[in-house]
């Protein structure tokens, strides 16, 4: 209170500046006081705010809606398939399905060790797949895995074996995302896409090589082949669609537009119709008694009348469809 009474003090005795800023509000008291003039304590406190005092800037942006011009249908962002969706990677099973698994049998390494036998079993125990990390397993899987497709012990580098050994890896992965990481984790997200995009690669090769293998391998892993559809890329962004999307939209209201002016013609060709029919029986009665040369036969007003019945029953069992459009709803007329 020491400090803040000489301050209010002085721009209460001082008649300058309250004549200056005594009808100004926060922003422009801020803008124009000079270096050593004291502000007026407000009464109203929620117009004050700390900070400076920055202008602001409207920048038009292409592709977002405005008041005057606003966009007439609605734009939702394409969601991804995740590569954990057996639609998308290509798996009937998952890791468990190769099981079951034994996990008190030894890792990889010590499996043909012969001092096993001499150990007690607590130690055989400890030293099993129980108490190892899950590479271990993911490995022993792998080694059996790619055992019941090799061709030769020797066989190593056979697409067979590259899709078993892609399929163990991928299938583990994706046991991870979704019990440990749910979906989360970025790293193992792209090193699995990755890994199915080979392994689809793999299969396409082998399905062109040796058509019955590639059946034979897909039945013993459990795998579906579907091949991706060939079509030019194009990134998928809110300007570009909205752009395709009211092109669409214009293309539609057009149709519309001319559709019902299109109807609106027919509507009126029977009263058309009928009056041409009444005028050339008039034309044929006057003709008849002047005693004139006939130039208008009877056939010609009864064609003119069963046209426009035909017209009027084809009008009344046909309407326009307004569920033909994909996006355009129909136009509304503001009422004021």
């Amino acid at each position: 209170m020491s400090l803040l009474n000489p301050a209010l003090g002085r721009v209460v005795l001082n008649p300058h500046i309250n004549s200056n800023f005594g009808c100004l509000n926060t922003v422009q008291q801020l803008r124009f006081r000079k270096r050593r003039d004291r502000m007026e304590k407000p009464d109203d406190k929620s117009k004050v705010f700390l900070g400076k005092v920055s202008r602001t800037t409207y920048m038009e942006v292409m592709g977002v809606s405005e008041r005057q011009y606003p966009i007439m249908m609605k734009w939702n962002k394409p969601q991804r398939v995740e590569t954990c969706n057996s639609v998308n990677s290509g798996d009937l099973k998952g890791f468990d399905d190769f099981g079951p698994f034994d996990l008190t049998k030894p890792p990889l390494e010590i499996e043909d060790s012969k001092e096993l036998d001499k150990v007690e079993e607590e130690v055989k125990r400890i030293l099993s797949l129980e108490f190892r990390r899950r590479k271990d397993l993911v490995k022993k899987v792998e080694r059996d895995v790619v055992s019941s497709v090799q061709s030769h012990k020797l066989d190593k580098n056979s697409p067979e074996v590259y899709i078993a050994h892609r399929t163990v890896h991928i299938r583990n992965m994706q046991h991870a995302l979704i019990n440990n990481f749910p979906y989360k984790n970025q790293p193992v997200k792209h090193s699995l896409t990755k890994k199915v995009a080979q392994r689809r690669v793999a299969l396409e090769k082998l399905r062109e090589q040796d058509y019955k293998k590639y059946e034979w391998i897909l039945e013993k892993l459990q795998l579906f082949y579907k091949p991706l559809p060939k079509y030019d890329h194009l990134e998928i962004s809110r300007r570009v669609c909205i752009e395709r999307l009211t092109d669409m939209w214009c293309d539609e209201l057009k149709k519309h537009r001319l559709d019902k002016y299109k109807r609106g013609l027919q509507e009126q060709q029977p009263g058309f119709l009928r009056n041409k029919a009444a005028k050339l029986k008039h034309i044929m009665e006057e003709e008849k008694d002047l005693g004139l040369p006939a130039t208008v036969q009877q056939a010609e007003i009864d064609e003119c009348l069963s046209r426009a019945d035909e017209i009027e029953e084809r009008l009344r069992t046909t309407e326009l469809d307004p569920d033909e459009f994909k996006l355009f709803k129909g136009e509304t007329v503001e009422t004021k």
